[in-house]
């Protein structure tokens, strides 16, 4: 209920408002097109009019303007504050929706109903009418009330609308805009057309106007002594927060120190995300959610503050086209102060009692992570120390992951878990959030389509070389585990997000991490085709556990396991036989046992869809399917079977007895060779 103004019901004559109404009715909501047309007649149509022929016209379907526009501004008459002349009305929009960013619609969102709308404003509005978008499962209604006299400053007039937005956040806030056209709509309800709000004139103060329940975080009073002093008077100055934000002044620190407690993190990350939830408006000292921008000089309000739901941060926006700005309490610190980035931090945690500090075990990861990522950063030194290594980290993506792992893991420092048996700090971050903010640096357009597949491969790699860790839930407390399926589920993941640790990266580890590179290359093992099944068949299911261990116990497909086995028998028959083979030789010579191939290739290659399969596509697609496989087992071979690689040459077919290869054109060819050792 409005209990903050006197509603003054007791009126004598007649009662007569000025504003603008358009001639033309309408039985549903005007088209864009039509809008125009309508804000022309309008300014050629000021009326005055009594309550009661109002309610009547909106009704028939014609449109309105609250306000009397009369004021000509550079000889023109237009729908702007600049020609707003004066106001008796007020037009509240109730929607009851808002608008969702991620679906890019309305969405339905019913705050108060036309059957509570009957008892709300009994006592206080004029009457109220249902708009032409009206459904009785989604209420759209306008309520029009009154004032006992006519506004004719607007800073007053915005001051009373502020009280009523805040006491009604759920009414759209640009039905609050002087100049806001307003259509016709149905279904008339009459509270009282004598029904009147009280105009408070001691709202309106000096540089402004404020909020009389919030004053205090508003505007600071300061009284100073006119020099040279010609009287014992004082005078007022009154400063808005902008103005003491602006020039550091003592006035706004003491205040948010004094109604902010003080609170200690341990993390630059946990300070900003602290900050980030600060509410703006009372920050800046700005009641309303739609108005003039702070950082520069406008005609009309641009600018708005809102919290965005999912992570509770309040963002500052102007929308104006030639002076654009999005910023938290970060950025809009920064541009008031002119401050760079760590003083205006500091300056926001002497604001608001914020105080970092870390644990010995926290200084000691943060250390690590450094010295981490200097030795990522010197990639000369790394092609010149682990030559193995450098060749297996061949593009600058892969340093790029590993960098951003460790900067998720410096950011989350504070939240990193310690498990009590090792010195290893946890932290868990899930793919999708790798790739968002590999985004920020990385060029995707290459292989957009394969993105995840790549950078998953990426960190697999990673993990095999030991330059990154997976880590099992089961070495986890059960609250990390519960907390990071909580996480998959509310963002629709459909496995939990991993969790992760990275080693100290010492000479030591190094050489191991150099090791498992020269490992990778002599096995024939390849980035393209690196999955759990070539860790499984290479290096055995407990390494396979290690790199994956969310697949852990992970059976393979039949068809996998059958083609596997065919590539072995003809491996090892050519081995017996010939005492060489080449992975062509394998491929050529192996034949699958497979009762339909069109369905298998539909099945796995999503591109075929319904297009009709030839024979020469199954014929390709098996080739294709056990070159794949092959490259994923040939390690595992060479381990099991004692066999070794060397690319062919004169010397080897000399001793090996393999005549010489020709390739499709009929040139000499010299593949790799596999024999028994």
């Amino acid at each position: 209920m409005i209990d903050w103004l006197l509603i003054h019901k007791k009126h004598r004559g007649v009662h007569i408002i000025k504003l603008l109404i358009d001639q033309t009715k309408f039985s549903c909501k005007p088209s864009f097109k039509e809008i125009g047309s309508i804000n022309n007649r309008l300014l050629q149509n000021q009326v005055d009019v009594e309550p009661s022929q109002l309610a009547n016209e909106i009704v028939q379907g014609k449109s309105f303007v609250p306000a009397y526009i009369a004021t000509k501004a550079n000889g023109l008459l237009t729908r702007t504050k600049d020609c707003w002349t004066s106001q008796q009305i007020i037009c509240m929009d109730f929607d009851n929706g808002y608008y969702d960013r991620t679906l890019k619609q309305k969405v339905r969102d019913v705050s108060i109903t036309w059957e509570d709308a009957q008892e709300e404003f009994k006592a206080s509005a004029m009457f109220m009418y249902k708009t032409f978008s009206h459904t009785d499962d989604w209420p759209k209604f306008r309520v029009v009330l009154a004032y006992n006299e006519p506004f004719t400053d607007i800073k007053l007039l915005n001051a009373h609308t502020d009280l009523l937005f805040k006491e009604y956040p759920y009414a759209d806030e640009s039905t609050f805009q002087a100049e806001r056209l307003f259509f016709g709509g149905t279904d008339l309800y009459v509270f009282n057309y004598e029904n009147r709000l009280q105009i408070n004139h001691d709202l309106l103060v000096e540089g402004g106007y404020y909020d009389l329940n919030y004053y205090s975080n508003n505007i600071d009073i300061i009284e100073a002594t006119i020099s040279p002093p010609t009287s014992s008077d004082t005078v007022n100055k009154y400063m808005s927060n902008t103005d003491m934000i602006q020039s550091l002044s003592v006035n706004i620190t003491n205040r948010m120190k004094s109604t902010y407690k003080p609170i200690t993190v341990s993390s630059r990350k946990e300070v900003y995300d602290y900050l980030k939830k600060i509410n703006l408006h009372e920050y800046i000292g700005i009641a309303s959610k739609q108005f003039h921008d702070i950082f520069h000089n406008e005609s009309s309000p641009s600018a708005n503050i809102y919290q965005d739901p999912k992570t509770g941060y309040w963002w500052y926006k102007c929308w104006s086209s030639f002076h654009p700005f999005t910023g938290t309490i970060i950025e809009v610190t920064e541009r008031l102060t002119k401050l760079n980035k760590p003083k205006s931090l500091r300056y926001l945690m002497e604001c608001f009692n914020i105080t970092i500090q870390k644990s010995e075990w926290q200084v000691e990861m943060e250390n690590l992570i450094q010295q981490n990522l200097e030795l990522l950063n010197d990639e000369e030194f790394i092609k010149e120390a682990y030559p193995n290594l450098n060749s297996l980290l061949r593009t600058p993506l892969y340093y790029s992951v590993l960098r951003e792992i460790h900067l998720i893991a410096l950011e989350n420092i504070s939240t990193l878990i310690h498990i009590e048996d090792t010195e290893e700090a946890v932290f868990f971050a899930s793919i999708n959030y790798i790739m968002k903010r590999l985004d920020r640096w990385c060029d995707f357009d290459r292989f957009k389509n394969s993105k995840e597949r790549r950078i998953r491969t990426i960190l697999s790699l990673l993990v095999y070389l030991q330059l990154l860790n997976r880590i099992d839930i089961e070495r986890l407390p059960f609250e990390y585990v519960n907390r990071a399926k909580l996480e998959a589920q509310k963002k629709h993941y459909q496995n939990i997000i991993t969790f992760w640790t990275v080693p100290s990266m010492a000479a030591t580890h190094m050489n191991e991490v150099e090791m498992l590179a020269k490992q990778f290359k002599d096995l024939g093992m390849t980035v393209g085709n690196f999955d759990r099944q070539m860790v499984l068949k290479t290096l055995g299911e407990e390494e396979a556990n290690r790199i994956f261990p969310m697949r852990k116990n992970e059976q393979l497909s039949r068809l996998n396991e059958h083609v596997c086995e065919q590539l072995e028998k003809t491996c090892l028959k050519y081995i017996t036989e010939y005492r060489w083979v080449t992975e062509h030789r394998i491929i050529e010579n192996t034949y699958l046992e497979i009762e339909d191939v069109e369905s298998e290739m539909r099945k796995r290659d999503k591109r075929i869809k319904d297009s009709i399969v030839t024979e020469e596509d199954k014929s390709k697609w098996l080739y294709e399917l056990k070159r794949r496989q092959l490259k994923k087992i040939i390690g595992g071979l060479m381990i099991n079977h004692g066999l070794s690689k060397q690319k062919l040459n004169n010397k080897l077919m000399e001793e090996r007895e393999i005549p010489l290869h020709y390739n499709e054109n009929g040139n000499p060819s010299y593949p790799v060779v596999y024999f028994k050792i």
